[in-house]
């Protein structure tokens, strides 16, 4: 499992920085919205590292993969941190940015930015635990089964 956040993290750093290029180019919202880490951290990773982790074989595989995406999670939304703090000091208008032009200082660079990454790191690992959990029980599960009864 050595090197399993490797290529993850590359893509997340990727995303991020692709999505404010894109967001500053006036593309609209919905070419930005493509972009999107919470779809990396929120579900096509969970669903990755199930995958690996239960084709691994790896002894512990439900808390190898809890704290698997625990780390991806806050990794990816501490890349996220730096654009909130640009948009304040540029004024960005995102919708996504919404608020922190019009708040004290300590409001937009700390409370809005930190309260965002640890609602979307608590969502995270909850529904990828969830789901990651079931698709590691379900491969296991057939990848565990001769191959003339798995059909």
């Amino acid at each position: 499992m050595k090197g399993i956040l490797k290529w993850p993290l590359i893509i997340a750093a990727v995303v991020v920085v692709l999505r404010v290029v894109v967001e500053r180019s006036g593309a609209p919202d919905v070419a930005a919205n493509l972009l999107s880490v919470v779809a990396l951290h929120f579900l096509i990773g969970p669903v990755y590292f199930a995958i690996r982790i239960a084709m691994s074989g790896e002894p512990r595989p439900y808390s190898t993969y809890i704290k698997t995406i625990a780390i991806y999670v806050v990794l990816t939304r501490a890349m996220v941190l730096p654009t909130y703090w640009l948009a304040r000091i540029y004024g960005w208008q995102q919708n996504r940015f919404g608020g922190l032009a019009t708040a004290d200082t300590f409001t937009a660079y700390f409370k809005i930015p930190f309260a965002t990454a640890a609602a979307w790191i608590i969502a995270s690992v909850i529904f990828g635990g969830v789901l990651g959990s079931a698709l590691i029980a379900i491969t296991r599960r057939i990848a565990g089964k001769p191959a003339a009864a798995r059909g």
